[in-house]
């Protein structure tokens, strides 16, 4: 007995699920058995659920928070700020220091508002252009499926899928959530500097704050996960959209950086 979450002829007729990386990697597989692994311990979903559901628009707010609270902390006049290593955290931390205090959280805050707008507009676009179709749900839903032929054992089960799934729009590829985590991480690397208290770890001539190694290496891969186990994408879109997050940081998010400067100067803001 398996959970069904794709009709194998419209999925595999769409080129995007049929690539050279696809069948390299054997991700056709992988989605199948992360879509049907079965009920998983509370506190192993609480996890999965927190990353999956990270990026809906709901939690915005909290972003923008963090964003400007970390802004105010690596940049406190009682610690001296620490830079990633980047020549980009730098330069921004540089810039940060020579506009009055009360106003760096506010201005990173914009910041990083107009990267997720960015990240959204072109993760919308890539979603209408391709045009693919997500997994797709049991009849049941995200509702407990009993095991028949095993004493009714339970054989599948999202606890939070509903929650998860809601206000997601109709197509696949690229993926969104995955988009704006990597935005999330990119950010906080790039145009958050760390003080000299924070734990760091240096990186051959990098100094990698832990903050951002936590970020890369249990959030970001966290993300991707859920999206798939939650059956709201599959491997494909994941990775199509942090690739499209780090195209639009290093293609667009600095032309928006020096816009954003020139507004607020303009407006005397700054």
């Amino acid at each position: 007995m398996t959970i069904t979450t794709r009709s194998i002829a419209q999925h595999e007729s769409e080129w995007i699920y049929s690539t050279f990386l696809t069948r390299q990697l054997n991700l056709s597989s992988l989605n199948d058995y992360i879509h049907q692994l079965p009920m998983v311990p509370l506190v192993v979903e609480l996890y999965i659920f927190l990353c999956g559901y990270a990026f809906n628009p709901t939690m915005v707010p909290v972003w923008l928070g963090l964003v400007h609270v970390f802004t105010l902390v690596g940049l406190s006049a009682n610690a001296v700020p620490r830079f990633s290593g980047t020549m980009t955290n730098e330069q921004w931390g540089k810039f940060l220091l020579t506009i009055d205090s009360n106003k760096r959280g506010h201005v990173n805050m914009a910041f990083y508002l107009a990267t997720v707008l960015v990240t959204l507009l072109l993760t919308e676009l890539g979603k209408a252009s391709f045009a693919t179709t997500r997994p797709r749900i049991p009849n049941a839903g995200y509702s407990t499926i009993f095991n028949a032929d095993d004493n009714n054992a339970i054989k599948w089960k999202r606890r939070f899928g509903s929650l998860v799934a809601s206000l997601k729009s109709k197509h696949s590829f690229p993926s969104g959530d995955s988009a704006q985590a990597m935005n999330l991480c990119l950010f906080f690397l790039r145009y958050i500097p760390t003080t000299s208290t924070s734990a760091t770890i240096t990186v051959g001539s990098h100094i990698m704050p832990v903050r951002d190694i936590a970020l890369f290496s249990l959030f970001l891969p966290g993300v991707v996960f859920a999206r798939v186990f939650y059956l709201c994408h599959w491997l494909e879109d994941c990775i199509g959209g942090v690739s499209l997050s780090l195209l639009i940081h290093w293609l667009i998010i600095p032309t928006v950086k020096e816009s954003l400067v020139a507004i607020a100067r303009s407006l005397g803001l700054i």
